[in-house]
């Protein structure tokens, strides 16, 4: 899981656009003449607008349209089986990472929404990042999707419009959260060169723009100067089903809204009333695992946390002990940062918001 590798409230979210629409294509079979559909996953872009001289946080939002289907066979270890021929080395990974996932979308099944990066393939099978026998069952439907990757969210010529420099210093930064380190990763357009590009990490000789962000990845943008960015536009194809990400041990995850429509507290199954699989609860937010949501207009976050010690449990925010915040929306392209204060670390079952 991908998580295992490296997952704001109302109306005070950068503002968001989001367009839809539903692919479907009807076929004629031969001289029988008779129908059949087949549709296709969901299309559309979401638009955001970083907050000038200031910090914005953003979910990826979209996925990449699928790059095949089909039913895997019997796992072993890091090979899974795949009913398709495929062309060796076509999802082999890079230098930057794996350009490649496998995502369980057996909905019936309840390791629906586990995904694996890929790092290589021969012409009967994937080979993922870790032994995934216990998540992949022999007949569970897949897919394979490309990662979204700088490039592909803010474009390789830097269309975002975020401020580019030769140095990260003098440029508008992107930060990536890696949950193992928990620590940023910052990344930044490189302007002012023969070769110019994304640039991270490895330094300002290596392009950076194939580096993968994962479906729940949450993006934060720093916009150093009191200017006008370009809008981001992140193009793809809906998220369907739910989405399994893992929360740490006594430590943050930053989960973006991978779902194209807003969210609430209530339907992200963040408390279960097991500590295996949700947060913790309290009567104070100081005692309970908290919830942060990132105010762009105040610069700040907004601790939310799950009251669980009353006659009227329910998840409390700003307005106080008294009042339910389950349902506050929490807008289309937000990012939950959830403060695991205790142990254990716990797989998140995020269920499909549509």
């Amino acid at each position: 899981m991908q998580q295992a590798q490296h997952a704001r409230g109302w109306n005070f979210l950068p503002k968001l656009t989001f367009v839809i629409t539903i692919g479907l294509i009807t076929a004629a079979t031969g001289f029988q003449a008779r129908a059949v559909d087949v549709f296709t996953d969901p299309v559309g872009f979401i638009t955001v607008n970083p907050v000038p001289n200031g910090y914005a946080f953003i979910g990826v939002g979209m996925t990449q349209i699928p790059a095949l289907r089909g039913v895997v066979g019997t796992v072993s270890g890091q090979q899974v089986p795949v009913n398709s021929t495929l062309t060796p080395g076509q999802y082999n990974a890079t230098s930057e990472g794996a350009q490649f996932y496998i995502e369980d979308v057996n909905t019936n099944g309840t390791t629906a929404g586990f995904s694996d990066d890929i790092v290589s393939n021969d012409a009967a099978n994937v080979y993922t990042a870790d032994s995934d026998g216990a998540f992949l069952a022999t007949g569970d439907t897949f897919k394979i999707y490309p990662h979204n990757t700088l490039n592909t969210v803010f474009g390789p010529q830097n269309q975002a419009g975020l401020v580019g420099s030769n140095t990260s210093a003098n440029a508008d930064n992107i930060f990536i959260w890696n949950p193992v380190t928990q620590g940023n990763v910052i990344y930044w357009y490189k302007s002012t060169s023969a070769t110019p590009g994304w640039r991270g990490p490895a330094g300002l000789l290596v392009d950076a723009g194939n580096t993968p962000l994962y479906v729940d990845q949450d993006i934060e943008i720093q916009s150093k100067y009191a200017k006008t960015t370009n809008s981001v536009v992140i193009v793809g194809a809906v998220k369907l089903g739910p989405t399994i990400t893992v929360v740490p041990s006594t430590g943050y995850a930053f989960v973006g809204d991978m779902y194209a429509t807003s969210l609430t507290l209530s339907n992200l199954n963040l408390h279960t009333g097991n500590a295996n699989t949700g947060v913790i609860g309290s009567n104070t937010s100081a005692n309970a695992d908290n919830v942060l949501v990132w105010d762009p207009v105040a610069q700040g976050s907004v601790i939310y946390w799950y009251k669980s010690t009353s006659a009227t449990p329910g998840w409390r925010g700003p307005q106080g002990l008294l009042t339910d915040a389950g349902t506050n929306v929490l807008s289309l392209g937000s990012v939950v940062e959830v403060q695991r204060k205790y142990s254990p670390s716990f797989t998140w079952t995020i269920p499909a918001q549509y």
